[in-house]
Parts: structure tokens; sequence; C-alpha cells
């Protein structure tokens, strides 16, 4: 096995590990803390690794205009990670607490 493919396994092993972890269980906004971090982690650190061969390969096939484009691009995309998690896991907490309600008043 090279360190490809030991890389790949460890992504897919996080990608599932942050799929189960959409499934938070109540216990209001406290209890999203830790998904978030693990989600958040886990796509940054996939997000940097193809950013990064995006942006060489930027550099050495365009030069280095194209690449300072692609790092502040890549800025922009690594700064909205944090708060695109947070929308979506607040968003299916209220969605999850809703549905909730209205089996228990319905």
């Amino acid at each position: 096995m090279d360190s490809l493919e030991v890389l790949l396994a460890a992504l897919v092993w996080l990608l599932v590990v942050g799929a189960a972890l959409l499934r938070v269980p109540g216990g209001g906004l406290r209890s999203l803390i830790a998904p978030w971090l693990a989600l958040t982690l886990l796509t940054l650190a996939v997000e940097f690794i193809f950013l990064f061969i995006a942006t060489y390969g930027l550099l050495f096939t365009l030069g280095t205009g194209a690449a300072t484009v692609g790092v502040v691009i890549s800025a922009v995309i690594l700064g909205a990670t944090p708060v695109a998690w947070a929308f979506v896991l607040r968003k299916r907490a209220h969605g999850a607490a809703s549905r909730d309600n209205a089996a228990a008043h319905g």
C-alpha cells in the first residue's frame, strides 16, 4: 500500500464519520459544536489538499498572476467553510426540532 492509498483510505473513513455526525440527536445548539468542529476540520483538510494542487497547477501553467488569483479564491473558500457548516447544522437542528414539536402537538 503506497502513501496515496493510505491517504485515500483515511479520507474515506473521515467522510464516513462526517456523514454519521450529520445525524445529531437533540440537545440544542450546544450539541452541534463537536459535529461542527469535526466536519469543519475534515472539510478544510480536503479542501486544502485540492486547492493546494490547483494553485500549483495554475502557477506552473499560467504563471504567478493566475496563482495569486487562485490563492485569493482559496482563502475565500477556506474562510467560508466554517460558516457554511454552521449554517447547515443549525438548519438541520431547527428542522428536526420543528418536526419533533409538530409530532408532539399533532
